[in-house]
């Protein structure tokens, strides 16, 4: 599973792709990404050039910081599954790599549609993830302190 997304900044957009093992394509050009925990990332080019990003802000707004360069980021994803379980409400994604810092449901919780589950955590900024969809949870896929890549499934909600 992976999800896309164009991310632009000061009129410059660029197509991106995040895959569930680390993966980052950019443009076509391939990247690993390694969390090192706080929102940082390493990321390392196919060339082997690395450098440390961090990430930060809200998932409607985040920004990120690289060899001293700030940017603000406009981020427009959606999955790449066809049929995802997401898009009839049942599963929830990460909608940027953070840390889990707090659950708020357990298997067997009834939710209702907007009711937080999981928050997470990038660079001292919370974003909490909210149910999409009435239901009850089925299964928790992760843990406080774990760290989280776009397109995990953190949540299966069952209608």
């Amino acid at each position: 599973m992976s999800r896309r997304y164009r991310v632009g900044d000061a009129g410059a957009e660029v197509a991106v792709e995040v895959t569930t093992d680390g993966v980052a394509v950019v443009d076509g050009q391939r990247f690993q990404v390694t969390a090192l925990g706080d929102g940082r990332y390493r990321v390392v080019a196919e060339d082997g050039a690395a450098t440390v990003v961090a990430v930060a802000g809200p998932g409607h707004a985040p920004w990120a910081s690289a060899a001293g360069r700030a940017v603000a980021l406009t981020v427009d994803s959606a999955p790449r599954r066809a049929s995802s379980a997401r898009s009839q409400g049942g599963d929830m994604t990460a909608p940027m790599p953070a840390t889990v810092v707090r659950l708020h449901v357990a298997v067997g919780d009834a939710v209702t549609a907007g009711s937080p589950v999981v928050v997470l955590e990038a660079m001292k900024m919370e974003l909490t993830v909210r149910a999409a969809s009435d239901g009850v949870v089925r299964a928790v896929n992760c843990a406080v302190g774990d760290l989280v890549t776009p397109g995990v499934a953190l949540v299966d909600i069952a209608p």
